[in-house]
């Protein structure tokens, strides 16, 4: 193998490795755009569940027996 046909061999393999970084990257956004919405996503859930969980409640306090103590 000559010196040439080396460095046009390490060129193509510089460009493959650079193509696969390139091609990780946009994964990765990818992955951080979807990540960000499932966190928000996360968050809306919590919120509605926690109201939810106030209106049952709610509820089952407005049917308790009167009579009936507390519990601590």
């Amino acid at each position: 193998m000559s010196g040439a046909e080396k460095a046009f061999g390490a060129l193509k393999s510089m460009l493959l490795v650079n193509e696969k970084f390139d091609a990780i990257h946009s994964e990765m956004k990818e992955l951080s755009a979807e990540l960000r919405d499932l966190a928000k996503s996360h968050s809306e859930l919590g919120q509605r569940v926690a109201r939810i969980e106030g209106v049952m409640e709610g509820y089952a306090r407005a049917f308790a027996d009167p009579r009936q103590l507390p519990e601590r």
